[in-house]
């Protein structure tokens, strides 16, 4: 025999109303009353139709996260975190790729219009500021790890110009002023405020721009060694280089040692992300820190907030970050 929430109703001796506030996770509960009623539900083995319940109130208990690959491991914490906050407020998350395509984010971004989702965070968003805001206005969207410049959507960060200043100017503090850097031939607004901190770096510092010490290839391994390898047979080398990524940089690091410099003391190498790997290959990766699970917990919570009080929170949140300094920079 099925157990209705009558019957939960009748075992916690509260009213079919209360069970319901209880499920739907309202605060008009006192705590007692809330553990009697979850205690019940438990012990019946009480299973509610949540898909009566999302149609009667509209809502699905789940977020769409939407990124542009599964296989990058930059993304596995900033996940952790939007996991962590979606589970402890009763939500589910679905992840998919974009494939970088807008076409395709926009399809994916249809589960909105369907209520399939009470929600979406982009991790690295393909449309532009004007569509994301656009949606923002009707739906409850986030953007995290990304600032879309213009856009007037949740967003949750770290100052990239910032950092990539810091990472150069640090280079520079080391006596190096032939710096390069290693960017995304994709034109991200992360790897774009990344750059620009480095010609920040070299302007406050005196330090010409040379247009041969850019390299654009993506953010992976072997696009940072043969970023590398063409920056070592320059006529005139760079002795430092900032790259966009800590995988960037572990293949510069490869491609460095290939020529038989040591890095660390010949060449300087910086990274950004600080990811596992960075940590575990050697030489060491000296890079750039920010919070990706805090960055994923706070954007998730504050979706969440927005959801369920029918306002939208679209602000700007800049979470700080921090240089870690390690061996290929000689530390």
């Amino acid at each position: 025999m099925n157990v209705t929430i009558k019957d939960v109703a009748r075992a916690a001796n509260v009213s079919v109303a209360t069970v319901s506030r209880v499920l739907n996770k309202k605060t008009n509960v006192s705590p007692g009353t809330a553990d009697t009623v979850r205690s019940a539900i438990e012990k019946l083995g009480y299973n509610p139709s949540f898909q009566g319940r999302d149609l009667r109130k509209n809502e699905a208990g789940r977020i769409l996260v939407v990124t542009a690959t599964i296989r990058r491991d930059f993304y596995t914490d900033v996940l952790e975190g939007i996991e962590q906050a979606a589970l402890a407020e009763g939500f589910d998350i679905i992840v998919a790729p974009s494939h970088d395509d807008p076409a395709h984010e926009m399809r994916l971004l249809g589960m909105l219009f369907t209520h399939s989702a009470d929600g979406v965070i982009l991790l690295a968003p393909k449309s532009d500021a004007k569509t994301i805001s656009g949606l923002a206005d009707s739906h409850n969207v986030a953007v995290c790890l990304e600032r879309v410049e213009h856009c007037k959507a949740l967003t949750v960060t770290i100052d990239n110009i910032r950092a990539g200043k810091d990472a150069t100017s640090y280079l520079i503090g080391k006596g190096h002023k032939k710096i390069a850097m290693i960017s995304a031939e994709t034109r991200s607004q992360s790897s774009t405020d990344r750059e620009i901190g480095y010609l920040q770096a070299l302007k406050d510092n005196d330090i010409p721009y040379n247009e041969q010490y850019v390299y654009y290839g993506d953010y992976g391994n072997e696009s940072g060694a043969e970023g590398c390898e063409a920056l070592l047979n320059l006529k005139n080398p760079p002795t430092a280089i900032f790259c966009a990524s800590d995988m960037m940089a572990i293949g510069a690091v490869r491609a460095a040692a290939k020529q038989k410099r040591k890095v660390g003391k010949d060449i300087l190498i910086f990274g950004f992300g600080n990811i596992p790997f960075s940590r575990i290959f050697t030489p060491h990766i000296s890079t750039v820190e920010h919070p990706r699970v805090l960055q994923g917990r706070i954007v998730t919570e504050k979706l969440i907030q927005n959801i369920k009080s029918g306002m939208r929170d679209n602000g700007l949140y800049i979470l700080p970050h921090s240089l870690i300094l390690r061996e290929t920079t000689g530390d």
